[in-house]
């Protein structure tokens, strides 16, 4: 159980870095700049961006690959991380 608060540690503190990383884009562009999760995925490795998309197509049925999927990668990175990392902390607490 450890190694799944671990995980949700690790996602949480991502979804914070993120939104450190954007808050300093906002200031330096002095408008608002929120990275999606396809902006961000892109930057770190596009070529498993487009794998994925392709066996989502590929492999998911139309209805969750089409709109399911690709509105995922619109969604902030910060918030999909987030909800993520509270998720997993929150099914794997401590019990007492």
């Amino acid at each position: 159980m450890i190694v799944f608060r671990l995980i949700g540690l690790i996602f949480i503190a991502a979804a914070l870095m993120v939104l450190g990383a954007d808050g300093i884009q906002t200031l330096e562009a002095g408008e608002v700049k929120i990275r999606s999760l396809g902006e961000l995925w892109t930057l770190l490795h596009p070529a498993t961006l487009e794998s994925t998309n392709a066996w989502a197509a590929e492999t998911l049925p139309g209805v969750v690959a089409d709109p399911g999927f690709t509105s995922l990668l619109t969604f902030p990175s910060w918030a999909v991380f987030g909800v993520i990392g509270i998720l997993i902390a929150f099914l794997f607490r401590r019990r007492d």
